[in-house]
């Protein structure tokens, strides 16, 4: 055997010999690098969940114009008088707060809204009932929806939020807020956020 024939085995030799020297460094540290991952997704999860034990309402109940109300307000027709809630309302309200999308598929504003509002719900969606209803879809509930929480008339979009309130009695109830036309992401978000945060804090007190 030449000199070049031992170089070549002599390294083909050394070759076969970091294979499994690889695979133990290799598996070594994919233990510490999974436990790694797996703790920071935990404390990116833990960073990211909304702390609802020290939320501070964007809004508060009352009957100004941007406040969580329990009856009509200054701004409508019937201001004063009691809403009359649709029974399927009250009850998808006994396990979370309700967010109806009240639009049709031809008006540039309801597009504008329903974009905003897929967008919170892509973060906000699994602790609310969202309802996106098409005033021109054939839905019956768009006409019933606009009749009930317009404030103005028959407009879309109309955009409903519904919750759960301790009222001045010490009694919950439902308090809402309905927006015609258009709002921001931010807007959206504060009402959605505003809706969660009172129904935590009193559905186990309403029946």
């Amino acid at each position: 055997m030449d000199l070049g024939s031992i170089d070549l085995w002599m390294i083909g030799a050394n070759k076969m010999s970091l294979i499994p020297v690889g695979l133990k460094i290799a598996r070594s540290l994919l233990i510490p690098i999974m436990l790694a991952g797996f703790i920071l997704m935990v404390i990116t999860a833990s960073t990211l969940a909304e702390d609802w034990s020290s939320y501070k309402p964007a809004f508060a109940p009352g009957q100004g114009e941007n406040d969580w109300w329990t009856q009509y307000p200054s701004q409508s027709s019937r201001a004063g008088t009691s809403v009359e809630h649709p029974s399927w309302v009250t009850d998808a309200l006994k396990d979370k707060p309700i967010i109806i999308l009240d639009h049709s598929s031809n008006c540039k504003s309801c597009v504008v809204q329903k974009a905003n509002m897929e967008k919170v719900m892509a973060e906000y969606g699994k602790d609310v009932a969202y309802y996106d209803i098409n005033a021109d879809g054939g839905d019956q509930r768009a006409f019933e929806i606009l009749g009930i929480y317009g404030l103005t008339g028959l407009y879309v979009p109309t955009t409903v939020f519904i919750t759960l309130e301790e009222g001045s009695d010490g009694k919950v109830g439902i308090a809402w807020h309905s927006v015609e036309d258009a709002m921001s992401e931010e807007q959206v978000t504060n009402y959605v956020k505003d809706a969660i945060y009172y129904h935590k804090q009193n559905a186990a007190n309403w029946s």
